[in-house]
């Protein structure tokens, strides 16, 4: 069980606590609520929405980024709901801009057909696995 940072407003949430269940989950809302959980317990993984905080996952994804003690822990920016940010253009652009920033990941719903739920739940997984193999060895 990993302990995990999700940065969601309250529906997003609530899809992301489906698709992390059994995991240990701590919930932001804001920027600032992220900081602190953050100055204050370790996390294996964060996860941000796209809007989050009124559109201010990469100012989170830049502030984990910018800190020794915070910039290993992988970083996954999400887009979880079809009906936000419908343009394959600015989807790109956001998935570009997050690598660019460091983020591990960019996972959109759109890229997943059947069950994507189960899916970004495996992207996730695999990151945690990859993340901890160099601990687990020491």
């Amino acid at each position: 069980m990993a302990k995990i940072l999700v940065a969601a407003s309250s529906e997003p949430r609530a899809i992301l606590e489906r698709i992390l269940a059994g995991h240990e989950l701590s919930c932001a809302h804001s920027l600032d609520e992220a900081e602190k959980m953050l100055l204050e317990q370790h996390f294996d993984l964060i996860v941000c929405t796209i809007f989050f905080d009124e559109s201010r996952m990469f100012d989170l994804l830049r502030l984990a980024k910018s800190r020794s003690d915070w910039a290993g822990i992988p970083f996954v920016c999400a887009r979880i709901r079809r009906h936000i940010l419908d343009s394959r253009i600015a989807r790109e652009s956001i998935a570009f801009t997050c690598k660019a920033l460091g983020a591990a990941a960019f996972l959109d719903v759109g890229d997943y057909e059947g069950d994507s739920e189960r899916s970004m739940r495996a992207v996730i997984d695999r990151l945690l696995l990859t993340a901890a193999s160099p601990t687990s060895m020491q």
